[in-house]
C-alpha cells in the first residue's frame, strides 16, 4: 500500500525486525541459536504459558497456538458449528465470523452494534453459538461497565456455546489489558492474538483457548492445516508478550492521539456525518451522507489525497467507512490535513 496515510488498515503500522526484537528483549544472536526443527504441534510450552497468563484460571494445556487468529477461528467453527445451527454475530462483522459458519450450513443471527455492548442486546436471541467480538471490528465498541459479567450470566443460563474473539484486548481505553469473556468452565471459549496491536502481523501468531478435550480435537484438526507455527515466530512472540509493559504504552499513546485528532476534526471532513467513538482497539466507524457509495467515497478519497480508508460495503453495511488509527502520528496528521483540504471528495 503506497498511500500517504493508510487509515484503512485494521492493525498498527508494522515495525521492522530490528525494532521488533528490541521490543521482545532479544537480539540477533538469540535468533542464531533457534533450531529450525518443527515447533510442537500445540505450540511451545513457554509460549502457551505466556498466553495462559492472560486469562484467569487458564493453564497452558488449555491453549493452542495457531497461525494467526484466522486459523483459530477456522478450527473453532469447524468443531462448534453444525448444519442448521443458528449463530449470533455482532453486526457489522468481519467476514470470517459469519462466512465460515454460513459455509458450514448455519444461519446467521446479526446483532446490530450502535453503541456500547450491553446485556440487553442478547434479549430474545436464540442461538447454538454466540460469537462476541470485542473490542468490536469495525465499530471499536466494547462492553459498558459491568455489562460483560451480566451478559455472561445471561448466556450461561441458555446452555449455548460462546466464543469470545478478543484480538484487540491489548488496546483497551485504559489500562494495559482489557477484560476477557473467556470462562472455560462455563463453555466460554476464546480466540486472540497481539499481532495487530503490536504492529507485527507478519509473525502470524494467534491462539485458541478452551478445555483440554476441545483443544486436543482442534490440535488434531490443525495437523491437516498448518501443523505447526514457525519456531522463530514463537520465540519472538514469547518475548513480546513477556516484555509488553516496556513498549505497549507508547503504542497506546499513538493510537489515542490519532483517535483524539480525528474526533476533533471529523465534522469538518467532506460528506462525513457521524463518528462512533471507539471504546478500544484500533478502528472506528464513520457515517457518510445518504446516497453516497462507500466504495466510491473511498476510491475518490484515495485518488485525490492519497488517504486510504475502508468502505463499509466490505462489511456488507453501506453508508459507512472504517477508519484505522494505527498509522504513525505524523502520517495520520498529514493524511487528515489532506482530507480536510478537499471541499468535496466526490
Amino acid at each position: 500500500m503506497d498511500a500517504i496515510c493508510n487509515a484503512g488498515e485494521s492493525g498498527l503500522s508494522a515495525f521492522n525486525l530490528t525494532e521488533t526484537l528490541d521490543h521482545a528483549g532479544l537480539n540477533w544472536s538469540d535468533l542464531d541459536r533457534i533450531s529450525l526443527a518443527d515447533s510442537p504441534n500445540r505450540g511451545s510450552l513457554s509460549l502457551r504459558k505466556e498466553i495462559a497468563s492472560l486469562y484467569p484460571g487458564v493453564g497452558p494445556d488449555q491453549v493452542l497456538v495457531t497461525t494467526g487468529t484466522g486459523e483459530a477461528l477456522f478450527l473453532a467453527f469447524h468443531l462448534l458449528v453444525k448444519e442448521k445451527d443458528t449463530v449470533s454475530v455482532l453486526w457489522p462483522a468481519f467476514q470470517a465470523l459469519y462466512e465460515i459458519p454460513n459455509a458450514l450450513g448455519a444461519s446467521i443471527e446479526p446483532i446490530p452494534v450502535d453503541g456500547p455492548l450491553r446485556k440487553s442486546m442478547w434479549e430474545g436471541i436464540r442461538a447454538t453459538l454466540h460469537i462476541i467480538n470485542h473490542p468490536h471490528n469495525p465499530t471499536g465498541q466494547s462492553f459498558a461497565e459491568g455489562e460483560l459479567d451480566k451478559t455472561k450470566k445471561k448466556l450461561a443460563q441458555t446452555g449455548s456455546k460462546v466464543l469470545f474473539d478478543e484480538h484487540y484486548r491489548f488496546l483497551p481505553n485504559s489500562g494495559m489489558l482489557g477484560e476477557t469473556g473467556v470462562d472455560i468452565q462455563s463453555g466460554f471459549y476464546g480466540t486472540g492474538s497481539f499481532t495487530k496491536c503490536f504492529g507485527v502481523t507478519g509473525l502470524r501468531i494467534g491462539w485458541l483457548v478452551a478445555d483440554e478435550k476441545f483443544i486436543e480435537r482442534a490440535r488434531s484438526f490443525k495437523d491437516y492445516l498448518t501443523h505447526t507455527v514457525s519456531p522463530i515466530s514463537e520465540t519472538i512472540a514469547r518475548g513480546l508478550l513477556a516484555n509488553r509493559k516496556n513498549f505497549l504504552p507508547k503504542i497506546q499513546t499513538r493510537v489515542r492521539n490519532n483517535l483524539n485528532l480525528f474526533e476533533n476534526l471529523f465534522q469538518e471532513l467532506p460528506n462525513i456525518k457521524t463518528f462512533l467513538k471507539p471504546m478500544g482497539g484500533l478502528v472506528g466507524w464513520v457515517g457518510i451522507e445518504n446516497g453516497i457509495s462507500s466504495e466510491t467515497y473511498a476510491d475518490k478519497l484515495y485518488e485525490k489525497t492519497g488517504v486510504f480508508v475502508l468502505p463499509g460495503a466490505n462489511f456488507e453495511c453501506e453508508g459507512f467507512l472504517r477508519i484505522g488509527f494505527g498509522e504513525t502520528e505524523k502520517r495520520f496528521a498529514q493524511g487528515l490535513e489532506r482530507w480536510l483540504e478537499c471541499s468535496s471528495v466526490l
